[in-house]
């Protein structure tokens, strides 16, 4: 379970520029980042009508610059914490989509990122479900295909567990299609690159 906590800057005025860097996380901060660990993934659409949400109830982020500038001060506050928000690019140039999340910074191998949620058996099939997308045509393979990938996983316990993966954003499901969720590209991409995925630009913030 993530809890942002409170990062307190150092009492000296002389080391402003770090006390800035360090400011406390506030219950506005707090409750935009619970948000964003219960919904796993938001569109910057999304962010925003949570952060005005959370702005009207709790007061101000203290940010005039929109958005993106809101979550620049929100990852100086959590990089302490080993803690970040990401994004990446989606949708079409036309109209493109930002999907962002809290990430994990100490947490680049599947099994951490899971946290010890998973069995030494499902972290198995899901590194093989991460190479098998990888290496097939747009990251995109058919469920029953898939499904060959079960390992030692029983047919209920493999559907069951990917329901799962696709239910915290690990994996898209598109009727019989599976290909990778948001989290994979943001929290396993360099996992992703490994596997000769197709891994989408990011967002800086």
């Amino acid at each position: 379970s993530m809890d942002a906590g409170t990062v307190r800057g150092p009492p000296s005025a002389r080391r402003g520029r770090r006390a800035r860097a360090t400011m406390p996380i506030t219950a506005s901060d707090q409750a935009f980042l619970q948000l964003l660990a219960q919904r796993k993934v938001m569109t910057e659409s999304e962010a925003q009508e949570s952060m005005d949400a959370v702005g009207q109830q709790l007061g101000s982020f203290g940010e005039d610059g929109g958005l993106r500038a809101t979550i620049v001060a929100l990852n100086k506050k959590l990089a302490l914490q080993d803690l970040q928000i990401r994004g990446y690019y989606a949708g079409t140039s036309d109209a493109p989509v930002i999907y962002m999340a809290l990430v994990n910074l100490a947490s680049d191998d599947i099994a951490k990122a899971q946290g010890d949620t998973l069995s030494e058996n499902e972290v198995e099939t899901l590194k093989r479900l991460l190479a098998v997308l990888g290496g097939a045509d747009d990251d995109t393979v058919e469920y029953e295909a898939l499904r060959k990938e079960r390992g030692k996983l029983g047919p209920g316990a493999f559907d069951a567990f990917c329901a799962d993966l696709v239910e915290k954003r690990w994996l898209n499901r598109d009727h019989d299609n599976i290909t990778y969720g948001p989290r994979s590209y943001l929290e396993l991409s360099d996992v992703l690159r490994t596997h000769g995925a197709d891994v989408p630009q990011m967002v800086n913030y």
